[in-house]
Parts: structure tokens; C-alpha cells; sequence
């Protein structure tokens, strides 16, 4: 098989494959849409001749699989009467995202009451709280080769690298067990960012961002009446000025991120505390209502089989061909929730040089 292997193809469905029968809509379509083929073999003893598949991959609401499935077997019909085409075959999966625990960031000046809300929302929502900068105080004083590392940027004035504070968070959220996690004050900047994405964009999905804004006038004041009992150092005038300045250029900018993708959901910090929790359970709807959506999600994978590359680019050249793309990618997209959760219908022409089928090593067979 050329550039792509059936072992990868089953990883990257995230395991739980599943071919469908016809009656729950999702069909291997072979001898019942193309009569010739059952009558076809594999030999015994040597590959089967090679072929070329046509592949759609979308993803759907759980609700509509079956309806859309039923409606794309006609599709896939009428396109096995075209000369050189040899069989068809869906398959679902679900994505793996579905399963990967629900991040939210929470952002907001210093001061704007990030930890009073996140006490709430861990109180009535069931959520973990993760602090980035506690767990990198608790690695720091733990004593451990990874505190020590930590404590030699410290002192020296640098800045921690992304990949241990990352590594932090990843460690704490499997040891907690949770699936739903609030990051505090986690990305401070674009390196975090990249950092979060590098390592953690396949574990984890990033549901929303709680942004508290409030001004900078109210937060300053918050903070130096709390720096006459917290006892912490920044939590000075001159110290609280540098620190608005760094939310400033750094943090906004990775909103401004967020915003673009749709998922910061911005409250007034500055209200009194049960306001903004009001608006902040109001957030917390949107997200959950979204993440359901995501957890119900399927993948749905159908293939076109056709004797040589030649047969398939034929058809697709053709009206009939350019008819049925069309006729996925608009059915996909009326569908509540379907083309904003899948983005679009990716297809793609691989050529299949050797069948697995002689072999009897059925459990890597994806497509063949």
C-alpha cells in the first residue's frame, strides 16, 4: 500500500472500528451492490491484484449517522455500475477527541477573581482546579531533581520552560482521575501556547476559555488590600503595575487566539460575586452543551473501490462524480452541529498494492 498503512489507519480512528451491517446503516458493500463479487476469491497463496480506493471522511452528530449512512449507500450504488469499480465499504469510528478529557482555561487580570469563581464552579460542577504556578511552588519545594531545576530558573530570574510546566499539569490531571479540568491563569503567553499544543493538543480538548475581565483600577485595588494579609511579595502598587503591563502584552494576545476560534467567553469581573457567577454558570452551559455534542460524535469513513487509479480519477472527472462529492459535502453540512464538528469532507485517491486478506491478518485490514 502506498504511503499509508492499514495499522496507522486503525490508530488514527482511535480503536473502537466498527464495520456496520445494512440494517444499522453503515454496510459493507460488496456482493449485494455489486453481484460479480461474490463471486470473486481471494486466492490462497498470493496477493489479490491491486486496486485503487476513493476515500470520504466526515464527521457527525451521533443522531444522524444512521440516516446519512442509508442515504450514502445509494450513493455508493450507483457509483459501483461504473465500469472498473469493484466494491465499497463504510466504517465508523468514534473520533478520538470525543474521548479526551474537557480543558478550560481561565484568564483574567491579576485580581479580577479568577480563584473565587473556580471554588464555585469546583463546588457545584464537579471540575479539578489546577493552578500552573501552584504546581510549579509544590514541584519547587518537593525537593525532588525536577524542583531543583525549577528553583535554579527561579532564582536566576528565567523563566521556567513550557515543557516542565506542561509536563505538570498532564501529571496532575492523570493522577487526578478527572475529566473536566480548570487551567488558571494557563497560557500566560504565545510560548505557552505552542507548548500546550505540542503536547497536549491529542489529550486533552480545550473547551473554552473563561475570560474575567475587570479593571485595572478595581483589580489594583483588590490586590493591595489582599497584600495585607497574604503576605505575598507582588502584591505591591509598584509590583502590580509590572504585572498589568505583562497581562497586557503577553496574555491578551492569546485571547485574542481564543476569540478567533470562537471559545472565550468574556465576563465582568468587576460585578459583585454572585453577578458574575451568574454569568459565568451561563458560560459554563454553552461549554457543556458543546462537549456533548463532541462526545457524541462519529466518524464515518466510506471507501469506493475501483481496479486502478485510472477508473476512479475517470469518475470523479465526471459529472456523476462531481455530482456525488457535492451531494456529501451539502448533505453533511445541513446537518445540526455536522460541518462545524467535522470542518469538511476530506477525500483522497490511495493506491492499494498488495491485499492482507491472503494472509489471514484480518486484525490490520482498514480498507483492503
Amino acid at each position: 500500500m502506498s504511503g499509508f498503512t492499514s495499522r496507522r489507519f486503525l490508530r488514527r480512528l482511535g480503536g473502537g472500528l466498527s464495520m456496520l451491517s445494512v440494517a444499522s446503516a453503515g454496510a459493507y458493500v460488496s456482493a449485494a451492490m455489486h453481484p460479480a463479487a461474490a463471486q470473486q476469491k481471494a486466492p490462497d497463496s498470493k496477493p489479490a491484484l491491486a486496486k485503487a480506493v476513493y476515500e470520504q471522511q466526515l464527521t457527525i452528530g451521533q443522531p444522524h449517522v444512521t440516516a446519512f449512512c442509508e442515504w450514502l449507500l445509494a450513493g455508493c450504488a450507483d457509483a459501483l455500475k461504473q465500469p472498473g469499480f469493484m466494491g465499497a465499504k463504510l466504517l465508523r469510528s468514534t473520533p478520538p477527541a470525543a474521548n479526551t478529557p474537557l480543558v478550560l482555561f481561565v484568564l483574567g487580570g491579576p485580581g479580577a477573581g479568577k480563584g473565587t469563581q473556580c471554588a464555585r464552579i469546583v463546588a457545584e460542577h464537579g471540575y479539578i482546579h489546577l493552578s500552573a504556578g501552584d504546581l510549579l511552588r509544590a514541584a519547587r519545594q518537593a525537593g525532588s531533581s525536577e524542583g531543583q531545576l525549577i528553583d535554579e530558573y527561579i532564582r536566576e530570574g528565567r523563566i521556567v520552560p513550557v515543557e516542565i510546566t506542561v509536563a505538570l499539569l498532564r501529571k496532575a490531571m492523570a493522577a487526578s482521575g478527572g475529566s473536566r479540568f480548570l487551567i488558571d491563569g494557563f497560557p500566560r503567553n504565545g510560548d505557552n501556547l505552542a507548548g500546550w499544543h505540542s503536547q497536549m493538543g491529542e489529550v486533552a480538548h480545550v473547551g473554552g476559555v473563561l475570560m474575567y475581565d475587570c479593571a485595572e483600577a478595581v483589580m489594583e485595588a483588590r490586590l493591595l488590600e489582599r497584600g495585607k494579609t497574604s503576605g505575598r511579595a507582588d502584591d505591591n502598587a509598584a509590583a502590580i503595575k509590572k504585572r498589568f503591563a505583562t497581562y497586557r502584552a503577553e496574555t491578551m494576545p492569546v485571547v485574542g487566539y481564543y476569540a478567533q476560534l470562537g471559545l472565550v467567553h468574556t465576563i465582568d469581573g468587576s460585578q459583585p460575586v454572585e453577578d458574575v457567577y451568574d454569568k459565568t454558570q451561563q458560560a459554563l452551559a454553552a461549554v457543556h452543551k458543546a462537549d456533548a455534542l463532541r462526545r457524541a460524535q462519529v466518524q464515518v469513513v466510506a471507501h469506493l473501490y475501483a481496479a486502478d487509479r485510472a477508473s476512479l480519477e475517470r469518475w470523479l472527472a465526471s459529472p456523476a462524480g462531481k455530482a456525488h462529492e457535492a451531494a456529501v459535502r451539502e448533505r453533511a453540512a445541513s446537518m445540526d452541529g455536522a460541518s462545524r464538528a467535522s470542518g469538511a469532507v476530506r477525500s483522497r485517491v490511495l493506491d492499494v498494492s498488495t491485499s492482507l486478506k491472503p494472509y489471514g491478518l484480518d486484525s490490520l485490514r482498514a480498507f483492503d
